[in-house]
């Protein structure tokens, strides 16, 4: 079968066993996210935990039952979860996200302020302390930042890649990547470019280390840093703020706005720059 025409199939098969396996988890586990949640009192988000095991079973029954292919096309091979990768993907991820802020402050963009509340409007996870909030935001963030990497650099990456190689796996990723955050509050084509800018930059991350868990550290990273540490909107999603947040201020092409400090253009610069060192670097390594 010629290559371009069974991308559908697997894609649907892909799609279908996802839908599948996240009904069958979300009516076993909601039951007893009910149950947490009126113990603690407040929401315990349940949908990050459903998504990771829909897609992590999909994936599972595309490689085994329709592609017949091992883990390693979605770079997930021996030694793609060995400490190593994992550091290094959660390093660039600080880097990348810790330098777009410095910036932002280094222009007085940006200013940390307390906050009188624990909590801003919209926001999960209500706490008091900042150990307590910065923990359940990195139990949140996490099976949320994996899912999106088997997706979109795993199995949607491997599929591309196999059919019209590897710059069609960048950018086919990236954009459907960008796509699916335009369901978040605040998006538009900015914020969107930008979403597609880190996608480029994860699939480096995905193929320097040959780890897709690298990938996944270092998007965990990015968006823990600003969810926990300066408890700004992550893609335009809110979260709680104990104590203190960091106050974006000026232009939203500047800043980002309510999408946060990753919607705007010192972090597309940022990324960008990554993009363009990270191409480089590995155009020098093919080359020697």
């Amino acid at each position: 079968m010629n290559k371009a025409l069974r991308v559908p199939w697997r894609l649907l098969s892909f799609g279908v066993a996802w839908i599948l396996a996240q009904g069958i988890a979300e009516s076993v586990l909601g039951p007893l996210f009910g149950l947490l949640s009126r113990s603690v009192g407040e929401t315990v988000p349940m949908y990050p935990f459903t998504m990771l095991i829909g897609v992590a079973a999909a994936c599972y029954v595309a490689l085994r039952f329709v592609d017949d292919v091992p883990w390693s096309v979605m770079a997930l091979g021996p030694g793609a979860w060995n400490w190593k990768h994992l550091g290094t993907g959660a390093l660039l991820g600080t880097a990348a996200i810790v330098g777009t802020a410095g910036v932002l402050w280094a222009v007085g963009a940006m200013r940390i302020e307390a906050t009188a509340t624990a909590s801003i409007d919209g926001a999960a996870f209500v706490q008091d302390s900042w150990g307590g909030t910065a923990l359940r935001l990195l139990l949140l963030l996490g099976p949320a930042a994996l899912w999106e990497e088997l997706v979109f650099r795993g199995y949607l990456y491997a599929v591309a890649e196999e059919a019209a190689g590897l710059w069609v796996a960048r950018l086919s990723s990236s954009v459907a990547f960008g796509a699916v955050h335009l369901m978040n509050p605040g998006a538009n084509v900015r914020t969107t470019l930008v979403v597609m800018l880190a996608g480029l930059c994860l699939c480096l991350v995905r193929e320097r280390t040959a780890s897709l868990p690298a990938a996944w550290t270092a998007h965990l990273a990015w968006n823990w840093v600003m969810a926990a540490v300066l408890h700004v909107p992550v893609s335009g999603l809110p979260f709680a703020t104990p104590g203190y947040r960091a106050a974006l201020s000026g232009s939203d092409w500047i800043t980002g706005g309510a999408w946060g400090p990753e919607g705007g253009l010192v972090a597309m610069l940022e990324l960008g720059g990554s993009l363009a060192v990270g191409l480089r670097r590995r155009s020098s390594l093919t080359q020697a």
